[in-house]
C-alpha cells in the first residue's frame, strides 16, 4: 500500500514539474499577440443594447420577439408539467382488467 502511495506522489510531482510558470507565460503571450478582426457595426449596436443597465433581465432585452419566445417557453414547460402529473396519475391508478 505504501509503495502505491509513493508512486502516486512521484507521479504528482512529475505532473507539477511539467507545467511551469514559464510555460504558461509563453502560452498566454502567444494568444495575446493574435490579431483579431474588427467587430461589425450591427453587432456593436446589439452589444450596447444588451449592456445597458435598464433593470431588465438579459433574456427580455431583445424586445417583443424575446418576450414571445419566453411566453412560448413558459407554456411548453407548463404543458410538460401537466403531462408529468397525468402520467404519474395513470401509473398510480391503473385501469382494472375484468
Amino acid at each position: 500500500m505504501l509503495a502505491g502511495a509513493s508512486r502516486l506522489s512521484l507521479r504528482l510531482s512529475q505532473m507539477v514539474k511539467q507545467v511551469t510558470p514559464g510555460s504558461r507565460k509563453v502560452a498566454t503571450s502567444a494568444a495575446a499577440l493574435k490579431k483579431y478582426t474588427p467587430v461589425p457595426k450591427e453587432l456593436q449596436k446589439k452589444m450596447v443594447t444588451f449592456q445597458v443597465d435598464n433593470g431588465l433581465p438579459v433574456h427580455v432585452r431583445g424586445g417583443v420577439v424575446d418576450k414571445v419566445l419566453m411566453g412560448f417557453t413558459y407554456i411548453v414547460c407548463g404543458l410538460g408539467l401537466l403531462d408529468c402529473c397525468r402520467v404519474y396519475y395513470v401509473l398510480s391508478y391503473p385501469q382494472k382488467t375484468e
